[in-house]
């Protein structure tokens, strides 16, 4: 099978691999579409902490794919059924797993895509424990968001999903602050301000239901203690900062970026004294996983619009060149393993 294969940092290409078998309690899937993003552009460049890495390794963590068959034991996943997966490989007898968070799991880090084979090939071996089942009968090329999604559901859940009539401001107008905007958009906000850096992105957050959108140096200074629930997801130390800002006093931040600049910019201060809940996040845990399959599956998460690129997978190359090019226009930009 053609599989895209990184050896080791700025060392990929596509390879011929042997077609992988699904053992027992294995589901073996033949990905249709797959998303990249900054992860996957550490793991090429060698930017990715090693704990978080094992070369060799074919990346793909956000992907949607049909069943062709499965290991000894696994039930009801018949032969081209559509199916996502969680990434996140928990040992399943720490503490964090016997709580449910498998994605906080204390054993030696296992992912799809980073440490285990990913979807950028025309064949993928997963546990059936991790796979969702989806819809038949529709397209499914957004379910590759659902990974992302899910990530930022993860922390939606740990907080609480803010209530009808809340003020929400979303820092960050890359894919995960889009993808919060729609997800947030579901509760029903009276105000859903969307922070960004690109005028170019506010149209794709107005469609996903943002109320007003701002470019990050134009902040109104009367937003400033303004919101209920501020999410950051800028994966910098200066979004994070902005954050706290606009929270109001008793109010809610989420940071979903990572920003590897290891340098403060957070004064606790305002922490402490505006009484401020600040929650962070780590990949996606399977509440988040669950509930994100049933909102796609009942129509009420659909982020097509996010799609801007597609390529097939020997157009690797291009895809990653489009993604890293600010003038591009890029916002998803997804791969086609087995293209139809």
């Amino acid at each position: 099978m053609r599989a895209l294969l990184v050896t080791g940092p700025g060392r990929y290409g596509l390879a011929q691999l042997p077609e992988p078998e699904p053992g027992g309690g294995e589901v073996l899937v033949a990905p249709t579409c797959v998303g990249i993003c900054g992860s996957d552009l550490e793991l090429l460049s060698g930017l990715r902490p090693d704990e978080y890495v094992r070369y060799p390794v074919v990346p793909g963590h956000e992907w949607v794919g049909v069943v062709v068959r499965c290991g000894a034991g696994v039930m009801g996943l018949a032969p081209g059924t559509p199916v996502v997966a969680e990434g996140v490989r928990s040992c399943g007898v720490c503490r964090r797993c016997a709580e449910g968070r498998v994605n906080l799991c204390a054993g030696i880090y296992a992912e799809t895509g980073f440490t285990h084979p990913g979807a950028l090939a025309e064949r993928l071996v997963v546990p059936a424990g991790l796979v969702h089942p989806l819809p038949t009968g529709r397209s499914v090329e957004t379910a590759a968001l659902i990974e992302p999604a899910a990530c930022v559901a993860t922390g939606l859940l740990e907080v609480g999903m803010p209530a009808a009539g809340a003020k929400i401001a979303v820092v960050g107008d890359g894919p995960l602050g889009l993808l919060a905007v729609a997800l947030l958009d579901l509760s029903r906000p009276t105000r859903l301000a969307l922070i960004g850096s690109r005028k170019q992105r506010a149209a794709y957050g107005m469609k996903l239901g943002a109320t007003e959108t701002w470019v990050r140096d134009r902040v109104p200074p009367a937003s400033e203690g303004e919101f209920d629930l501020v999410v950051e997801a800028t994966n910098s130390p200066e979004g994070a900062a902005s954050a706290l800002r606009l929270a109001r006093r008793a109010g809610t931040v989420l940071l979903l970026g990572i920003s590897g600049s290891g340098r403060p910019t957070i004064d606790p201060d305002v922490i402490s004294l505006r009484h401020l809940r600040v929650q962070g996040v780590f990949a996606a845990s399977r509440p988040a996983w669950q509930w994100l399959v049933s909102l796609y599956s009942e129509g009420l998460f659909d982020p097509a619009a996010l799609i801007t690129h597609r390529f097939e997978l020997a157009q690797f190359e291009q895809a990653v060149a489009v993604l890293t090019d600010r003038d591009a226009g890029a916002l998803k930009v997804v791969i086609a393993p087995n293209p139809p």
